[in-house]
């Protein structure tokens, strides 16, 4: 088993990509921690016996500290973050001169400061036990500037340029910690194919542009994450990994 003794926290865990990596860290001989703002216990449950569900909401420092302490009297040490969780589902294509405050405001303190506020919950304790990984789920939104979701793009660009500021301070500090990104394409979760208007929406551009003609699912990027959380990686550091079906391609 490739994570065999390894504890791992993994926010918006309950369903889609989160869920699909939690499952994927099970199976591979992980204990899991669903953190998710609803519905993390359910999850669990399902998982499996070595899951552990906490209601958490990633943008509040008291809950992303309570995540991390119970993580840790429950399986003692955190191994890996996976930070999932984001706002997504429920965007409308809006011109930005038409974006609400509020709404840039909500989708920051999610996408980016949660991320935030997660690694500097668990990492004391990673740093105590001589390391750990950190993946962030960014978006190949950031890379190809789609339009009209300009607070969505910017968020996953910074989520983007964190994870190589992150990769640079912990291994100055020799903390042993590794961060990295997935940018996923568009991912047919259930929380994005329940919203039908969106989806349509979605797919039809994600569609004209992806080079591998299929659908993604959660189970795509789970792939990836499960390599990034082993040992096969164990020199790969500040990079953003592009699991899209071929949208953005870089040299």
């Amino acid at each position: 088993m490739r994570l065999k003794d390894k504890v791992a926290v993994i926010t918006g865990a309950s369903t889609g990509i989160g869920r699909a990596i939690a499952e994927s860290y099970a199976r591979e001989g992980a204990s899991v921690v669903v953190a998710d703002v609803r519905g993390a216990a359910e999850a669990a449950a399902e998982i499996g016996q070595n899951a552990l569900g906490i209601t958490t909401d990633v943008s509040d420092p008291q809950s992303t500290h309570a995540m991390a302490v119970a993580a840790i009297n429950r399986f003692g040490r955190v191994d890996i973050l996976v930070n999932n969780a984001g706002i997504f589902t429920g965007l409308n294509y809006t011109p930005m001169e038409a974006l609400a405050v509020a709404d840039w405001q909500k989708i920051l303190a999610v996408n980016v400061m949660g991320p935030w506020l997660c690694a500097s919950a668990v990492s004391p304790n990673m740093r105590a036990n001589g390391g750990g990984k950190i993946i962030n789920i960014a978006s190949v939104i950031a890379h190809v500037g789609i339009p009209f979701m300009l607070h969505y793009v910017a968020s996953k660009g910074a989520l983007a340029a964190m994870t190589r500021a992150m990769a640079r301070e912990f291994a100055a500090a020799k903390a042993g910690i590794t961060v990295n990104a997935i940018s996923p394409g568009y991912i047919h979760s259930p929380n994005a194919v329940a919203n039908a208007a969106q989806h349509e929406q979605f797919e039809a551009v994600a569609s004209q542009m992806r080079t591998i003609e299929r659908a993604q699912t959660p189970q795509d990027i789970a792939g990836a994450a499960l390599w990034l959380a082993g040992d096969e990686s164990s020199t790969v550091n500040g990079q953003n990994i592009v699991v899209d079906g071929g949208i953005f391609m870089s040299l």
